[in-house]
């Protein structure tokens, strides 16, 4: 699978600490995929990815009411929403009223009936052809592959920010097409043990062939060791002449 043999050189020019993750929409088991013991979340089950495990969600397996409607795989029950309203409402004090709840949900449909495994893995051992590649960085590894997806086309990144990590860094990019940048909200952060320097961005797989070949033409910024150089690049540019 050439997909495969992206993750080290990923891993190298964006400087990573976890791999690069494969996230599919399947309709039954990959090979090799392992349902985890007991219920996980998404946030888990990226975080978990990017450590090396192979995880598989689904409708039984999902930990999280918001995980399993913002990727399809359900609906809740009247009580069950009602639960959650009051659990954002009156205890996270995420929204201040149901009205507030609706508005956040209306961003992005969920991607309902299209699969019913998420299927979560190292890229480097992904076994089925990702819909989605998710890195876990820091800020500057993350902005260097940013760069990359915007070399060839420009243009300006439409990321939907409000929403909890399952909906922004993997709903968002899977029902639209575009890159999904997850500032990792605060339930993320508490149920995956995300740290605080880390965020989530999710290329769809149709992006990452761009991304790989801006890689080939030096794309990205130059290195620390380079600072230098590029002063005096952006000097030999001239003053800025007034408007």
């Amino acid at each position: 699978m050439y997909w495969q043999e992206w993750s080290e050189r990923l891993k190298r020019e964006l400087r990573l600490g976890t791999e690069p993750v494969a996230v599919t929409f399947a309709g039954g088991p990959g090979p090799g995929a392992v349902a985890p013991q007991g219920k996980v979340s998404v946030c888990q089950a990226l975080r978990r990815a990017s450590e090396g495990e192979n995880l598989t969600i689904t409708v039984e397996t999902c930990g999280c009411p918001g995980g399993l409607v913002s990727l399809g795989l359900g609906q809740m029950p009247p009580q069950g929403r009602e639960r959650l309203v009051d659990f954002l409402v009156n205890k996270e004090k995420v929204y201040c009223s149901r009205v507030a709840i609706h508005r956040g949900q209306q961003t992005v449909l969920p991607p309902v009936g299209v699969a019913s495994h998420i299927l979560f893995s190292p890229l480097a051992r992904a076994q089925v052809l990702p819909d989605l590649v998710a890195f876990l960085g820091k800020p500057g590894s993350l902005h260097r592959l940013l760069s990359f997806a915007s070399y060839w086309h420009g243009g300006s990144m439409k990321a939907e920010l409000s929403g909890p990590a399952c909906r922004t860094g993997v709903a968002y990019p899977v029902v639209t097409g575009e890159i999904g940048l997850s500032l990792l909200d605060f339930g993320a952060r508490r149920l995956a043990g995300f740290a605080e320097d880390q965020l989530l961005v999710a290329v769809p797989f149709h992006r990452m062939i761009g991304i790989l070949h801006a890689l080939d033409q030096g794309v990205g910024g130059k290195r620390e060791e380079e600072a230098e150089t590029v002063e005096r690049q952006i000097d030999a540019l001239g003053r800025v002449a007034p408007v």
